[in-house]
């Protein structure tokens, strides 16, 4: 007998039909709209992974932190549905995504083994050593330049410029001074050869971070603080006077080394093991990645290999060496280099295992008006002690101020997600980055708010509705919120409000209030940056757990689908995409929507404030349809404060 997800998949209208009829919540329209983002994902899974995600991604060549998805569970309560905008609308869609780490082979047998694992097709995968070989001694040759003790430089042969960077000695971004070494290796000293090595190694879009621009015409030691193309120049090679010169990643000031011998210097290790696995963790995110054509490129055909290398001393390094073809010719995408200890644990690697911590940053304080977006990146820290440990260096770094928010340019998103022609310019990593911060930070986009909203329920064909009116001054901590329901029993009518530092509760039938200090209800003054928000490790069964949610509680995120949205569930990229564009009440929105076998989401978000100004869901599984409404709207005008007059009212003990 066929299951619900099968006639959901099978694209038979009979099939269809038949599901739809069984839940007689959702109207023909929605049908349609049901199958189309259900078969979408079916084919997304499919792929592989392949395909997921619409944001634009792009993770560094240079060797990336292990991605993922942590498990996150959609849930709903009825009970959660009588205070919808104090608790979640709808309940919250919760999308769920596993993922897990694969061991690699770290047997020391002399003999290399050389294995393939056969991927769930019948086709055979990608697995030819002898190019690997190949790719991996380019790479070797790429990264020598960038060692003063790997003999491919001429060190009495300096250069220098500045740009804002990540200075790991005071956890912060500062004004570095980024050393160049002339090469001296003569297979990649000229323009012409080191692009031609680039292009036999990478992929388009992973070797084009890799060569810089022609600094000819900029003197030593200029600085590009202010230059909003300094990172196009001042890349890993550049071009000067006619040379070719790396950049230096032992030199004063800037990022950690750990040394060519002890990472890179593959022609003087020996190969132990060395593993084919269809798809790669290291591209998890599923975002698009685009050709030389800016046309997205498929990663159904993504391999890993992932090799074990024993160096002279007997330690181990470890790569994994994920690859696409380009052009009939299979390349490097992305890598990940890393020295083992005797349990197989990465002791360190080609990127820090820690977050970089932006802090005070100079270049916005000088930039002027606006603050630099933050490219969303799904963080999962290799294990549950450096979750901690990252947890402990963002408070620390928290505590002494090193954050500061600085409000990015609204209206330069705005205009990009208005005018995108097409689905894959609206979801860019740098539009869907924009809408999550947004939503993330929306008491920072806003000064006050004054609006009225409507909310139904539709469950088994059980009509429950409600009404409320929501003040707030974020400056001013201030907020009152009223809801009334219009047909339930026991009945509803609530009033929360909180001023001089007091939260009062009040039930407006039984004529009972509560009273109690704010405490930490408002923290909105503590800013943590968007990416570390979310802390994912993975569990010894290598699956993605979360940790920590870090960031701001705004009034105890009253109201939280509206003015203070809950986030939670869009901290993966791949469970939601930018729809279309709508006015409500005057105001230009991003449609938001979430999609599942079972149910469809959208959320209307002001792109200017991150405020939700609908909120619609509608779930097969339980036969429900909720929305959310604001009917009225004002932002930033003046608000006349409404007080609780305990007259009439009996105090309840605080709870």
């Amino acid at each position: 007998m066929k299951d619900e997800l099968d006639m959901i998949f099978s694209g038979k209208d009979t099939d269809i039909e038949k599901i739809s009829a069984r839940y007689k919540a959702v109207d023909d329209k929605r049908k349609e709209k049901i199958y189309e983002i259900s078969k979408r994902k079916y084919d997304i899974l499919k792929a592989g992974e392949g395909e997921s995600s619409d944001d634009g991604f792009i993770v560094s060549a240079q060797g990336v932190e292990r991605y993922s998805r942590p498990k996150f569970y959609r849930y709903f309560s009825a009970a959660a549905a009588a205070v919808v905008l104090f608790g979640g609308i709808c309940g919250g869609v919760m999308l769920s995504r596993s993922s897990r780490v694969q061991p690699m082979n770290s047997s020391s047998d002399p003999e290399v083994t050389a294995t393939t694992v056969a991927p769930a097709s019948s086709e055979v995968i990608f697995s030819d050593n002898e190019a690997v070989d190949k790719l991996v001694s380019n790479l070797e040759m790429l990264e020598k330049p960038q060692y003063p003790d790997g003999g491919s430089t001429d060190i009495s042969e300096a250069i220098y410029f500045n740009k804002d960077d990540y200075a790991p000695e005071v956890d912060k971004i500062m004004n570095l001074t980024k050393y160049y070494y002339a090469v001296t290796d003569e297979r990649i000293d000229t323009v012409e050869e080191i692009e031609a090595l680039l292009d036999d190694t990478f992929i388009y879009e992973s070797r084009n971070r890799y060569m810089g621009g022609d600094l000819s015409g900029f003197e030593v030691g200029y600085d590009f603080r202010d230059d909003s193309m300094a990172n196009k120049y001042v890349k890993t090679f550049i071009n000067y006077n006619g040379k070719i010169y790396a950049q230096s990643l032992c030199a004063p000031a800037a990022s950690i080394s750990h040394g060519f011998e002890s990472l890179y210097n593959f022609s003087n290790y020996k190969l132990v093991s060395s593993e084919f696995k269809e798809g790669g963790e290291l591209l998890a995110m599923n975002r698009i990645i685009y050709d030389e054509e800016q046309q997205p490129v498929p990663l159904d055909k993504l391999v890993t290999c992932a090799r074990v290398y024993e160096r002279p001393d007997g330690e181990k390094v470890k790569a994994e060496i994920e690859l696409l073809p380009e052009d009939g010719v299979w390349k490097i995408a992305e890598f990940w280099i890393s020295l083992e200890n005797e349990d197989g644990e990465a002791v360190y690697n080609n990127n820090t295992l820690f977050p970089v911590l932006e802090g005070k940053d100079s270049a916005q304080e000088n930039a002027g008006k606006f603050g630099e977006l933050q490219l969303h990146e799904q963080l999962v820290y290799p294990n549950f002690d450096e979750a901690v440990a990252v947890c402990e260096e963002i408070d620390r770094v928290n505590n002494n101020g090193g954050y500061e928010f600085k409000r990015v340019d609204v209206e330069k998103y705005t205009a990009k997600i208005l005018e995108a022609s097409d689905y894959n310019e609206r979801n860019t990593l740098e539009n869907k980055s924009y809408i999550y911060h947004l939503m993330l930070n929306s008491s920072r986009y806003f000064d006050t708010a004054d609006l009225t909203y409507y909310y139904k329920r539709d469950y088994e064909n059980e009509i429950f509705e409600m009404t409320g009116h929501c003040l707030a001054d974020n400056a001013g901590r201030y907020i009152y919120v009223d809801y009334k329901d219009n047909n339930s029993e026991p009945r509803y009518d609530t009033t929360m409000c909180m001023y001089n530092n007091m939260w009062i509760n009040s039930d407006n039938i039984k004529k009972t209030y509560i009273e109690s200090e704010e405490d930490t209800s408002f923290t909105s003054n503590s800013f943590i940056p968007d990416n570390y928000r979310v802390i994912d490790y993975y569990n010894e069964s290598g699956d993605a757990e979360n940790y920590a949610f870090l960031g701001d509680t705004v009034f105890g995120q009253l109201g939280r689908e509206s003015l203070y949205p809950s986030t939670l569930e869009m901290h993966d990229f791949d469970g939601w995409h930018i729809e279309r564009t709508e006015d409500i009440l005057g105001r230009q929105c991003a449609v938001i929507e979430f999609g599942g076998a079972n149910y469809i989401a959208e959320k209307y978000v002001d792109l200017r404030t991150g405020i939700v100004l609908k909120s619609t869901e509608h779930t097969l599984d339980i036969n429900e349809a909720c929305e959310v409404s604001v009917k009225s709207v004002d932002i930033d005008k003046p608000l006349e404060y409404i007080y609780f007059d305990p007259t009439g009212y009996t105090k309840s003990p605080e709870q």
